[in-house]
């Protein structure tokens, strides 16, 4: 029986038996050894009576003999076995058996093994690395200050020479004392040193960090807001491969996120519970900051424009039925529109951090700049190409963030760019003073058909006369206006000026009727070089 459990073992892989040892731990080999040797006594009984040592069990009950034991004994060895090796956990003790198994799997790309393994035990390989031990606490308050006679540590970390301090042979003796229990005392650090390479050395994979998006999304969100801090570059990684693929979640809960909130919450759009990604990130946006998803995000969307030719090829075709159903296919599209949702979501919840909506300005300007030349038949469309349906979309998505002020607000609210607290609407006043950032591309782009530039600038000048019907929102208006004329409250470019004149000149004689307002501030706006 030995014999051929040994050869069996041998010809198991190397990483089928580290699995299989992971999933042992002291108990089980206890259990094991006892079932093995109550195994041998049984059968080796014709030995111990000749010795005179075989122990006294009884006489045999329900049936079972000598061989019935054995086979039973058999039977629940293997359940056993069986059972732990499904149903494991990772002790510090295991943790260099886990990183060999891990990194054999990495290697190897067996990234469906290793996402299986991942699955039962990263979280605690991460809360390992992310814990605070008292064993370290208390050996760094044994370990000695001195670093040698004469010379000790600052609080800051600094060293400096001290006269008083002993360098007696007794003083050096207990030094070496204190330092030996020191290290005594800190295995639980050393751990978590070591589960910190692990966690650094899977996450940091971009392959990995890919696959995981794609295969285990959920594992991912679960273990975001400990591994982030860890691995920088984790959360970027993972979104990139969410925007790389046109069937992750991310499109799929963006595309199922497209009804409104209902009732009197304005663009908001609803947050169905199925929606993993976007109510782990959303339903409290506070976790969206910390966690700084906009960064991951916004970079990821600004790198697919710069270097997807294929993209941008696409974006610049002909629009075909890319508005109803290529644009949840889009990486662009979907990049703002979980701005998009994340934005409102911070207004409707108050969030006094702009969740760094100024991303949406740089994504114009690089898509103004990919653009292709303006066609002839360009002035018979609406929107000539997917590209022009975008910069229709960041221009919506801006004022959408300013509209529902209005929903926020009642009369007598204090309103201002630097309100932070009570019913304040701070994300408004930003993407007010964000909206100059995404006209101004538009307007002074020679790539950009005059038809579109005027209906552009028609949304946002809808925008400044639905603020000026609500006397709680002049403050908001005011600032509008004036970010539209001096973008950033700096003096304009002589050539947006003149675009943004030349355009509004062009705008229904009806709406400019209603924008004495705004053209009074045009007239008196001088350009920089003035």
């Amino acid at each position: 029986m030995l014999g051929l459990i040994a050869a069996v073992w041998a010809v198991v892989p190397e990483t089928a038996r580290l699995s299989f040892r992971l999933s042992l731990c002291w108990f089980d080999w206890i259990v094991i050894w006892m079932a093995v040797v109550a195994l041998h006594v049984f059968y080796f009984e014709p030995v111990f009576r000749v010795w005179g040592v075989y122990p006294v069990l009884g006489d045999w009950r329900w049936g079972f003999d000598k061989g019935g034991t054995q086979y039973l004994l058999f039977l629940i060895l293997a359940i056993f076995i069986y059972v732990r090796s499904k149903a494991t956990w990772l002790t510090r003790r295991n943790l260099p058996l886990f990183e060999r198994l891990a990194t054999s799997w990495l290697y190897l790309r067996k990234f469906e093994e290793l996402a299986t393994l991942l699955d039962h035990h990263l979280k605690t390989v991460l809360a390992f690395a992310n814990a605070t031990h008292a064993q370290g606490r208390v050996a760094r308050w044994i370990r000695p200050r001195e670093v040698w006679p004469g010379v000790r540590i600052g609080q800051d970390g600094t060293f400096r020479l001290d006269e008083t301090a002993s360098a007696s042979p007794g003083r050096r003796a207990l030094n070496r004392f204190r330092t030996f229990v020191a290290n005594a005392v800190r295995p639980a650090e050393a751990s978590q040193e070591q589960a910190l390479q692990i966690s650094k050395a899977m996450l940091s994979s971009r392959e990995l960090v890919g696959f995981l998006a794609l295969a285990k999304p959920r594992l991912c969100l679960g273990v975001m807001e400990s591994a982030a801090p860890l691995v920088e570059d984790f959360q970027d990684h993972f979104f990139e491969a969410l925007l790389a693929n046109e069937n992750s979640i991310l499109y799929s809960e963006l595309k199922n996120s497209e009804n409104f909130a209902g009732g009197q919450q304005g663009h908001r759009l609803s947050l169905p519970t199925e929606n993993h990604l976007l109510r782990f990130y959303l339903a409290d946006v506070k976790v969206a900051g910390r966690l700084g998803v906009f960064r991951s995000v916004g970079e990821a969307v600004l790198s697919r424009i710069d270097s997807d030719d294929d993209l941008m090829r696409r974006l610049n075709g002909p629009l075909l039925r890319y508005n109803d159903v290529g644009k949840f296919r889009c990486p662009v599209f979907t990049g703002i529109g979980f701005f998009r949702i994340m934005v409102l979501e911070g207004l409707h919840q108050r969030s006094n951090d702009h969740l760094w909506l100024h991303y949406l300005p740089h994504f114009c300007r690089r898509l103004v700049a990919r653009a292709r030349a303006i066609q002839p038949d360009d002035a018979n469309h609406e929107f000539a190409t997917p590209l022009a349906y975008v910069l229709y979309q960041l221009v919506d998505t801006m004022t959408a963030w300013i509209d529902d002020a209005e929903r926020l607000t009642t009369h007598g609210d204090e309103l201002g760019p630097e309100v932070l607290e009570g019913r304040h609407v701070y994300i408004s006043f930003e993407a007010a003073e964000a909206l100059p950032g995404v006209l101004e591309p538009i307007l002074r782009s020679d790539r950009v058909p005059s038809r579109l530039k005027e209906e552009l600038l028609t949304v946002a000048l809808n925008t400044v006369e639905r603020l000026d019907r609500h006397p709680q929102l002049e403050p908001l208006a005011a600032f509008l206006i004036e970010s539209m004329v001096r973008p950033y409250r700096m003096a304009p470019n002589e050539a947006y000026l003149r675009e943004l004149r030349s355009s509004y000149s062009a705008q229904d004689h009806v709406l400019r009727a209603r924008m004495q307002r705004f053209e009074r501030a045009l007239g008196g706006a001088k350009p920089a070089n003035y």
